[in-house]
């Protein structure tokens, strides 16, 4: 693995954060909170993180396309500005992070892998977006890498050649099994992956042992894996991917 994103396979991705997640203390650490990113540092774990783009053309650290499962506002993020969205409490009552809050706080200490949720909003203002994020980005130091699941996006930001020195690479769920129609769609994929020369997937484990993840692997493709919730799974997946995201569970640090 080339040495510009060995470290995505250095030490396992926390999932939006070590949060409570499913835990039995739930809500009392949220995800994708500057609490979640704390604390993964402290326990040395990667952090996996999901962003989003405001009204106002700013970004922010969140998952959800509505405001309303992990926060106190309700609504859309894309038709929100980011002075209504720090109105927006977390169940910790910390305000939703900034991407600038994130990274400042986490400061080159540990890898990041942001996965760039990708709206209607952001499609019309593909190009906007892709300004914002690469000089939100400019000044980062740390090690980081980007993914999606929308291969449009990557693509443009591939060729935007804004991204030089960040790792892209695409979400994916190929499944176990494939249908002729999955087959057709997800040979495109495939094909995508190798010809835009993208560093890495992110597959969900539950399709890992797809003929083309093996083919991709040998390709020098790292594959990272999610979302991985018991050491049982963990172990089930040892000699066929690179790292793992995970949550629920303290997985075995590599490094």
């Amino acid at each position: 693995m080339e040495k510009n994103y060995s470290f995505l396979a250095e030490r396992p991705f926390a999932h939006r954060g070590y949060h409570s997640g499913s835990l039995s203390d739930s809500g009392k650490i949220p995800e994708n909170s500057l609490e979640a990113f704390k604390l993964a540092m402290e326990k040395n774990y990667s952090i996996e993180m999901d962003i989003h783009f405001t009204k106002d053309l700013e970004i922010i650290v969140f998952h959800d396309f509505f405001l309303g499962r992990l926060t106190t506002k309700t609504g859309f993020v894309f038709n929100k500005n980011l002075n209504y969205i720090a109105q927006a409490k977390l169940s910790n009552n910390e305000p939703v992070p900034t991407i600038e809050d994130s990274l400042n706080l986490i400061n080159g200490h540990v890898p990041v892998l942001l996965e760039i949720k990708y709206s209607k909003f952001i499609k019309k203002n593909i190009g906007v977006f892709t300004k914002v994020l690469a000089e939100k980005l400019e000044n980062y130091n740390g090690p980081l890498a980007l993914m999606s699941f929308s291969l449009e996006l990557i693509k443009y930001i591939k060729k935007s050649n804004l991204f030089k020195k960040i790792p892209l690479g695409l979400t994916t769920s190929f499944p176990s099994n494939e249908t002729l129609a999955n087959k057709i769609k997800n040979n495109k994929i495939e094909r995508e992956i190798i010809s835009n020369k993208l560093q890495f997937i992110s597959q969900d484990w539950k399709g890992i042992k797809n003929s083309r993840i093996k083919r991709l692997k040998k390709l020098d493709i790292a594959i990272l894996s999610w979302t991985i919730t018991s050491k049982e799974i963990e172990k089930m997946l040892e000699g066929l991917v690179n790292n793992i995201t995970f949550e629920s569970y303290d997985p075995c640090l590599r490094k």
